[in-house]
């Protein structure tokens, strides 16, 4: 009898959490990287407040960071000549220190929190891809539930997962 129970009450916390997914992760990688180490990156000024929160953890890791502001200063001063994403703007990024270029794309969900970070690495030096990256929030039993609630990264947490994958890719 005490088994039954057991069982019964195991089953009945389980079912709610069958309808849960936590944060993925997913990359594709076109070809190892074998340029020069990458020391210093600059954020494209288009990656939002997702693309700051990533900008602060790779700073954090001691990597040499120009911020979205430096980088669209960096473009306006171009005069609109080419765009930042552009093998002139790789050119420009790396005549001025900088080895990588990261893209920064997120929508944000209904609690404040992201729902899809994407994030593409370019090599200034070749204007490669280095690692291009999708991240996708969890979910939980129905839409804004406790379980929701609870399987649901955020922004800071995104930004560090997505940071520590980035770090591996450049040594």
């Amino acid at each position: 009898m005490h088994r039954l129970k057991s069982t019964t009450l195991l089953l009945a916390l389980a079912l709610p959490l069958a309808g849960c997914a936590g944060a993925r992760l997913t990359e594709t990688i076109r070809n190892p990287y074998s340029g020069p180490p990458i020391q210093s990156i600059a954020i494209d000024p288009r990656g939002g407040v997702m693309g700051d929160q990533i900008a602060v953890e790779l700073a954090n890791s001691g990597l040499n960071i120009l911020d979205s502001d430096h980088t669209a200063h960096l473009a306006l001063r171009q005069e609109g000549k080419f765009p930042i994403n552009s093998p002139e703007g790789h050119e420009e990024l790396r005549v001025g220190g900088v080895d990588a270029l990261l893209v920064v794309r997120a929508m944000i969900g209904w609690d404040g929190k992201p729902q899809i970070v994407k994030a593409q690495l370019i090599s200034t030096h070749t204007s490669d891809v280095i690692t291009d990256l999708s991240w996708q929030n969890g979910w939980g039993g129905e839409f804004g539930s406790v379980a929701d609630r609870t399987m649901r990264k955020s922004m800071s947490e995104a930004a560090r997962q997505i940071s520590e994958l980035l770090l591996t890719r450049i040594g």
